[in-house]
């Protein structure tokens, strides 16, 4: 037998502002409330101990509890934290349909043997739930439109066994089903109010009275039928809109949304075992058009914490010009992670703490805050080395060339010994500044050692300065 499991996420809007540091469901009552229906939607315990119910208009709302909260309820937000939820959920089951706006249906039967029976499937699916802090119904049914149907009942209960799914069924009222108020208004009158009457009747003589559409129901009700649905692949690149659920004049204040985002991005990278080393921001106005902001980091990495850290710097300085709506979050750009062997200590004060500095001081400072140096394409030391923005593979690894070369040489002023030289180097006979130099390595007192040279009158000059 077919087995789907359907989640019915009732408050995807409350949760998603929880989770983005919004107030907690006991600091204040609050809802979502839906303009066109003029009905609030969603409702936290605060304000349902006040007597808010959902289904109330705003007036009725706010009369019974005055200093409620109000949050509009966008349907695009809600399908965005579907989508995030189902990436998620995908490295888990594969076989995910996305339903309306707030709901998630998964196919369980044929990962069963994976997982070593329901119960340890279930929990592993009802354990990431909850760590999205998502609240919901959920049901057990042969088809996503019985798994819907129990799911919306509150059943809560979740079963392979065929006879309790049909008792489960039977027990629910016509009014929880997708069928249209005509038709529950017409079987009504011939004493058909709960499901399991329905389920009893034959379908040839509902055939000649109902659509083609409510026998299609039916059948799919009954497990005779399965519906075709479009099942959930997770898009080649990551791109996220977050609506704010108010609007933002400081971008310090954007950080709580911004950490969401970064949220979502790290568990999309180490679903797919990538990183990545750019994304780009995009902060949304009414009026303005939106603003980017790219960050860099100097090495690819996935956690939000690295993240978090150079977004800080970036945007510590900067000033919106209106009060900001929305934000989202790109990125486009990804590399495998690769396991090169070393052990688990390796390049731990050296090559990442390096990177990690370079990163933060291009968040700080901008992009051209920093060169690397690249071994270049010449003999004499002039142009041995070649400084970038853009860092280079592979890295600087000349051993003649000083790591700090002057950019003029200056005269040579200090007490040293001669550790090496000479060597004598002649440029180019076509340069309109041909010369010829002998060079030494010298070193100080100190043991700072020097990269000296003498020129043809004899005169001695440093050049740069080995680390």
């Amino acid at each position: 037998m077919m087995l789907w499991a359907y989640f019915y996420c009732y408050q995807l809007t409350l949760d998603s502002h929880k989770k983005d540091g919004g107030f907690t469901d006991g600091d204040i009552p609050t809802v979502v409330y839906h303009e066109q229906s003029n009905q609030v939607v969603q409702a936290n315990s605060q304000a349902i101990n006040e007597g808010v119910e959902c289904g109330q208009g705003l007036a009725q709302a706010a009369a019974l509890c005055p200093h409620v909260r109000i949050l509009a309820f966008n349907r695009e937000a809600e399908k965005e934290t579907l989508l995030f939820l189902a990436h998620r959920l995908y490295p888990l089951a594969s076989d995910i349909v996305i339903d309306a706006h707030n709901a998630i249906a998964i196919r369980l039967d044929n990962l069963l043997q994976y997982y070593g029976g329901l119960d340890a499937l279930w929990h592993v699916l009802t354990n990431e739930l909850h760590s999205a802090g998502i609240h919901f119904y959920f049901a057990t049914a042969w088809g996503v439109d019985a798994a819907r149907l129990l799911a919306k009942n509150k059943t809560n209960r979740y079963t392979d066994n065929k006879e309790n799914i049909t008792l489960l069924l039977s027990r629910c009222k016509l009014e929880q089903t997708a069928l249209d108020s005509k038709t529950i208004a017409t079987l009504a009158k011939v004493g058909v109010r709960q499901v399991g009457q329905l389920l009893k009747l034959p379908v040839h003589e509902l055939g000649q009275r109902f659509s083609n559409d409510t026998i299609r129901y039916l059948t799919a009700l009954r497990g005779e039928t399965f519906p075709k649905y479009v099942l959930f692949r997770p898009s080649i690149s990551f791109k996220q809109l977050k609506n704010l659920s108010f609007e933002v004049e400081n971008t310090q204040h954007l950080l709580p949304s911004i950490k969401s985002l970064l949220v979502t991005l790290e568990h999309y990278l180490r679903a797919r075992n990538l990183l990545t080393s750019s994304i780009i921001f995009r902060v949304h106005f009414r009026e303005e058009e939106p603003l980017s902001i790219e960050v860099n980091g100097a090495m690819p990495f996935a956690a939000q914490k690295d993240w978090l850290a150079l977004v800080e710097l970036k945007i510590e300085t900067l000033l919106l010009p209106e009060p900001a709506v929305a934000i989202s979050l790109t990125c486009q750009q990804f590399e495998s992670i690769e396991n090169d062997g070393n052990d688990f200590f390796s390049h731990r004060f050296t090559t990442v703490a390096q990177k990690q500095l370079i990163g933060r001081l291009k968040a700080k400072l901008g992009d051209a805050s920093t060169l690397h140096p690249k071994a270049g394409n010449s003999h004499t030391f002039e142009g041995m080395t070649v400084n970038q923005v853009v860092e280079t593979t592979p890295a600087y690894t000349t051993d003649i060339a000083p790591a700090f070369l002057f950019q003029h040489p200056i005269p040579l002023n200090l007490a040293t010994r001669i550790c090496f030289g000479p060597i004598r180097l002649q440029t180019q006979w076509w340069s309109s500044a041909a010369s010829q130099k002998d060079y030494f390595i010298a070193e100080t007192s100190h043991g700072v050692r020097l990269l000296v040279f003498k020129d043809a009158k004899a005169s001695w000059w440093t050049q740069g300065v080995y680390s």
